[in-house]
């Protein structure tokens, strides 16, 4: 016989049924807030780490998925990197360069944006390569999601240089790839989620990408 089968009386009645109604409270705990030990590492541009249109701190798109997935996160994000580029802030190196910062981490999860500071599709491949390669024999038993440069298109567009450049990089190590390109992320009525400088995201966008970045990064939670 269950705990909860048992009817004592008086104020013991009280004490069994509040223990009862806790216990089926904890049972129904979602597994993302039961683990909240499970460590994140953002490593991106200004489209992960905020700029002056949106999506500082809490308000960016890292800080969103891994409150929504009861994630421990560390965002490595500095504006104006990418792959092959660096940027003004400090500690704006290229993201070959911030691997270390990466693995120190030791995360659970990694996931790498970007990025749209890129230009050249033969130097950026390569390059993506190099970071994913050092990414996956560091942190040997992590789960890695990379996700393609983010633009602010107005229209779709069917394929962008960048994009298969880090696709490729991706698909040689066998990770999953989000192109946000090929799904058109802030195409049409989305765009309405870019800042006035047509390239950041708002808050409001920040909580957009959220939407469509959790699945994949929650799908890579369970598998």
């Amino acid at each position: 016989m269950g705990m909860c089968a048992v009817r004592p009386a008086g104020r013991a009645t009280v004490l069994a049924s509040l223990l009862c109604a806790l216990l089926a409270v904890g049972a129904n705990i979602p597994a993302s807030a039961a683990a909240p030990h499970v460590r994140l590492f953002v490593l991106g541009d200004s489209i992960a780490g905020g700029s002056a249109q949106g999506g500082k701190g809490s308000y960016g798109w890292p800080s969103l998925v891994a409150e929504q997935l009861g994630l421990t996160l560390t965002l490595g994000a500095k504006g104006g990197t990418g792959y092959t580029t660096g940027g003004p802030q400090e500690g704006g190196r290229p993201y070959t360069q911030r691997v270390k910062q990466a693995i120190a981490a030791k995360p659970d999860v990694v996931v790498v944006e970007g990025s749209r500071n890129d230009v050249s599709p033969t130097r950026t491949r390569a390059a993506a390569v190099d970071t994913l390669r050092r990414l996956r024999a560091g942190l040997p038993h992590a789960r890695i999601l990379v996700i393609g440069p983010i633009y602010s298109f107005r229209r779709p567009v069917d394929s962008h240089p960048i994009d298969e450049a880090v696709s490729a990089a991706a698909e040689k190590f066998g990770l999953p790839y989000v192109s946000a390109v090929r799904r058109g992320w802030f195409t049409g009525s989305a765009h309405r989620f870019i800042g006035r400088d047509g390239v950041h995201p708002t808050n409001a966008g920040h909580a957009y990408l959220a939407k469509r970045i959790r699945p994949a990064l929650s799908l890579l939670l369970r598998t």
